[in-house]
């Protein structure tokens, strides 16, 4: 029952739901009340105008406009009613003044400064900034990090926030569950949030009742069943832990039984996560509860930034960070990413850093979870492979990992994907690290999934239509 329940509330259910209810109507009106369809198509001619006309002078980047006039043409009606639930273009971030200051070829300054900047933009945009990490752990397998999270919770003494993107019932979650209430018991404040449509098939209605009356003070962020238009797509893709504001977790990995290897989804699931302690688990903690972190943080450590963006700006800073490792970049970039759809800016920046020398590397899924947006995935990884990345797919299952190194020096690990929804709607967060231990080893895990890796295959002509019909409506997905 909760597979059927998980998969009517999927978004391309959903949309398909949507869909069909609308040509159903168009159906009926168009049988029932002919009379109505000439003044209908004189109003919807000028709405469309209105709206062509509004889109067409908006300063947003060609590829959000084309997206949008395109869906007027091709679907008029439906394309007024889809309108609100595309992406809007990210504005453009006025960046701090150090931010500006031109490029270093030296490689010292150039390092420092890519830091100075991620830090200045950080906060300035979401009032976080760049701190020193006492200590940096990479965690290869969603495995090693479940189990390292579950002994840190055992050990929490006054605080554990936890906020995910997805939770469900089964071994990983039952045992962090057992250990929440055993410290909510003992006075430990323990606060959940987690994400409704992320979670709609797999946890019921009343589980924030349940774990209210345990001691767990629990959110649901957008609950789905006021279905604000506006809201429902716009996520909360984090994955976060912090404890006792000593120790934090970020990565790809969610509180269920996949991300472990204890169910067997789309073959082998390739996740990682990073583990840091000191100061970054203030800024992290601020995430969670909402609350502005501490003005004076410790710079000692392996200098990091925390960052994050929200569902209520426009101006969103991950890809502009993004950005700003691409181009720093001097020898090589390795990414880890399930889907691959990015913005305009960030595929210049990708192509010209290979057209420059550097060795550039994505590693993709090989097996898909969604089939429609996979189509879309090798369709750009194709694209990118003809400007001279090097692309591969992870032969043993599907790879959520979401990191990027770059020059041996600079990682990123977080819940950032690269695509729509992550760039431009969904709430996300990440670290940015400046250290060579933790670049060496995740340069050391790339290496040996990129060689064990296959070569993307030729685009069939079935994919070609459904990747044409998914860059059209790609933020719906």
């Amino acid at each position: 029952m909760r597979k059927v329940r998980y998969l009517l509330c999927t978004r391309i259910v959903l949309s398909a739901a949507f869909l069909a209810c609308f040509f159903a109507g168009c159906a009926a009106l168009a049988i029932a009340l002919p009379s109505l369809l000439l003044p209908a198509a004189a109003i919807e001619r000028v709405l469309s105008l209105f709206a062509a006309v509004f889109i067409f002078g908006s300063p947003a980047p060609f590829e959000h406009k084309a997206r949008r006039l395109f869906l007027l043409l091709l679907l008029p009606w439906l394309g007024l009613l889809l309108l609100p639930f595309l992406a809007r273009a990210p504005k453009p971030l006025p960046l701090p003044q150090e931010a500006r200051m031109p490029q270093d070829t030296k490689d010292e300054t150039q390092d420092d400064k890519l830091f100075a900047q991620v830090s200045a933009l950080s906060f300035r945009f979401c009032g976080l900034g760049g701190c020193g990490a006492q200590a940096v752990r990479y965690f290869p397998t969603g495995r090693e990090m479940g189990e390292r999270l579950l002994s840190d919770l055992k050990a929490a003494e006054t605080e554990i926030l936890l906020e995910f993107y997805l939770i469900a019932r089964g071994k990983f979650f039952d045992e962090i569950l057992r250990v929440l209430e055993q410290k909510a018991a003992a006075g430990v404040k323990v606060k959940l949030i987690y994400d409704d449509f992320g979670c709609a098939g797999s946890l019921s209605r009343k589980f924030p009742k349940e774990l209210s009356s345990r001691g767990i003070e629990t959110t649901v962020f957008h609950p789905l069943r006021a279905f604000p238009l506006k809201r429902l797509n716009r996520r909360d893709h984090r994955k976060i832990a912090v404890i006792d504001r000593k120790i934090a977790y970020t990565g790809g990995v969610n509180l269920s039984d996949e991300y472990i290897g204890e169910r067997i989804l789309f073959g082998h699931w390739k996740d990682t996560a990073v583990r840091l302690e000191g100061a970054p688990a203030n800024l992290f903690a601020a995430l969670v509860t909402g609350e502005h972190p501490e003005e004076t943080l410790c710079l000692d450590g392996s200098p990091c930034v925390v960052f994050a963006d929200d569902t209520q700006s426009d101006a969103r800073l991950g890809e502009e960070i993004f950005f700003r490792i691409f181009s720093a970049a001097r020898r090589s970039i390795r990414i880890f990413t399930p889907y691959l759809a990015p913005s305009e800016k960030l595929r210049q920046a990708l192509l010209s850093a290979a057209a420059s020398g550097v060795k550039v590397q994505i590693m993709i899924p090989h097996i898909p979870d969604k089939k429609a947006v996979f189509a879309l995935t090798r369709a750009h990884a194709r694209e990118l492979a003809n400007g001279g990345v090097e692309v591969k797919e992870y032969t043993a299952g599907f790879l959520h990992a979401k990191s990027v190194t770059a020059d041996g020096k600079h990682a990123f690990v977080g819940s950032y994907n690269l695509d729509g929804r992550s760039l431009a709607l969904q709430a996300e967060c990440g670290v940015f690290v400046s250290d060579g231990t933790l670049c060496a080893d995740m340069d050391r895990d790339f290496a040996a999934c990129f060689q064990a890796g296959s070569e993307v295959p030729k685009q069939t002509v079935f994919e070609r239509l459904l990747a044409f019909f998914m860059r059209l409506f790609g933020p719906l997905v």
